[in-house]
């Protein structure tokens, strides 16, 4: 197997400790859209893009978490959140 050098890839990720105003694109993925799933996720995000089993949204890093409990708490399942790539520092 290849040894590849994440190191320098890993030191661009942000980390949880990241309280910066960044925003990043992310993906929810859940069962279905709904208004409900809508507007738990739209006091957390800004919603850009709904689609057939989720949403694009842009989010502060530490929005995500609140997102994932929020959707939780009232028993929506989450099928994956993505942080896709980080729009504004």
């Amino acid at each position: 197997m290849e040894n590849n050098d994440y190191d320098s890839f890993l030191k661009k990720l942000a980390s949880p400790l990241d309280y910066s105003e960044g925003l990043y694109l992310v993906y929810v993925e859940v069962p279905e859209t709904n208004s409900s799933i809508h507007g738990i996720i739209s006091k957390h995000a800004k919603i850009t893009t709904e689609l057939e089993f989720g949403y694009l949204c842009e989010a502060h890093m530490q929005a995500v978490p609140e997102i994932a409990r929020s959707l939780s708490l009232e028993n929506h399942a989450i099928y994956q959140i993505v942080r896709l790539v980080k729009l504004s520092k």
